[in-house]
């Protein structure tokens, strides 16, 4: 007969499935040493703030501010603080995935199927490092196809 044994308590906290640093260094340096990056030849803070300065256009003033204190103002943060649409009245301007593709591509100088790919490092390296909470709020002002891209993956 099998003898019967009492199941584990598990009152552990569930983790994120990545926990990455905040510093603003280390967030470019896992931009840079990406394949996406070096193929295109992308600057690391370059292809940051294209991401960022867009996104920024995208977000209402209340969920950019959000967003930035999530990422530190002194740390990652400082790349979209440093974006001139922060300037000024409300900038929240309606794109939709195609369109912020193209305004990451123009803004540098590359192919749109490229720049598609560098954004999705971006988003990711940034959805690795706020709270789950904040990637839904993002995600909420997003169109669903722009959306999808910013979420992480189920």
């Amino acid at each position: 007969m099998a003898e019967y044994t009492e199941p584990p308590i598990d009152n552990a906290t569930p983790v994120k499935e990545r926990d990455e640093p905040q510093d603003l260094q280390g967030f470019l340096d896992e931009l840079g040493n990406s394949r996406e990056f070096q193929v295109n030849g992308v600057d690391a803070r370059k292809g940051a703030e294209a991401v960022f300065c867009t996104l920024a256009r995208r977000l209402s003033d209340g969920e950019d501010l959000k967003l930035l204190w999530s990422l530190g103002k002194g740390g990652i943060g400082t790349i979209l603080g440093t974006c001139n649409i922060h300037r000024g009245p409300s900038h929240a301007k309606r794109m939709g995935r195609a369109e912020f593709i193209t305004d990451v591509a123009d803004h540098l100088r590359i192919p749109g199927d490229q720049a598609l790919r560098v954004l999705s490092v971006v988003f990711t390296a940034i959805r690795d490092r706020i709270p789950d909470d904040e990637v839904a709020a993002v995600a909420s002002q997003l169109p669903a196809d722009l959306a999808d891209l910013w979420r992480r993956p189920v």
